[in-house]
């Protein structure tokens, strides 16, 4: 809760798919998860499209939810954060968007952006300097080995942007195994969260999902048209 004039710290997965695009399970039981898990709040990110969240602010939950989708670019996937519009024609529709039209999009409307798992990719730190984003994803709890938490560190500190976490849960199961630590200097707003991330008031926390989690979904990101 907001104590007034105090600086409040949030605990919010920024990374969550839903069955609205390559998730399982049900808003609802997501919603319980990341409850019982401790968190204040989650984003909804499902792939270029915002329907899951809808469905998610629609149970009416005391959770902080956050609109979010997941583009993919020829430099990685990108999460959008916090804004309620469709994806324009010219980004998104399952190609590869060039990601400095991703990011001037996002930016250009007040979308807080941030690079997903980008760890798993070869580095792509000249396209990343020259647009970059407001944070990185260094935890991702669907990371196979903590090899890849370091190496995500190291992006984040060469873009000199906060490092943030995210569960990357594919079923509510695993909905707050890694998330991100915000302090916030008002009430738990989204422009407050947006606001504490672009000013690097964000950390990372929690852990990787089971070793049986990343296995399955790791065999599942080799032949899904989402990578």
């Amino acid at each position: 809760m907001f104590n007034g004039g105090l600086c409040l710290r949030l605990k919010i997965d920024l990374h969550v798919h839903t069955p609205h695009s390559d998730g399982s399970g049900t808003i609802r039981d997501i919603l319980r998860a990341a409850e019982s898990k401790g968190l204040d709040g989650l984003a909804i990110t499902d792939h270029e499209i915002l329907d899951g969240y809808f469905e998610a602010k629609s149970h009416g939950s005391s959770l902080i939810i956050l609109p979010g989708y997941e583009v993919t670019t020829d430099a990685g996937h990108v999460l959008i954060i916090g804004l309620e519009d469709k994806l324009p024609p010219n980004i998104g529709s399952g190609r590869p968007t060039p990601y400095s039209k991703v990011v001037d999009w996002a930016k250009l409307n007040d979308g807080l952006t941030i690079l997903a798992h980008p760890a798993i990719r070869v580095f792509k730190l000249d396209k990343w300097m020259r647009h970059k984003p407001d944070a990185v994803e260094v935890l991702n709890s669907l990371y196979p080995l903590n090899y890849f938490v370091k190496r995500g560190l190291s992006v984040s500190l060469a873009l000199g942007v906060a490092g943030v976490g995210g569960s990357d849960a594919h079923s509510p199961l695993n909905v707050g195994d890694a998330y991100t630590i915000l302090d916030l200097d008002g009430e738990p707003s989204e422009r407050n969260i947006k606001e504490a991330i672009r000013r690097n008031r964000a950390t990372y926390g929690g852990s990787l999902s089971p070793l049986s989690t990343r296995l399955r979904i790791g065999v599942n990101f080799l032949f899904s048209r989402h990578y």
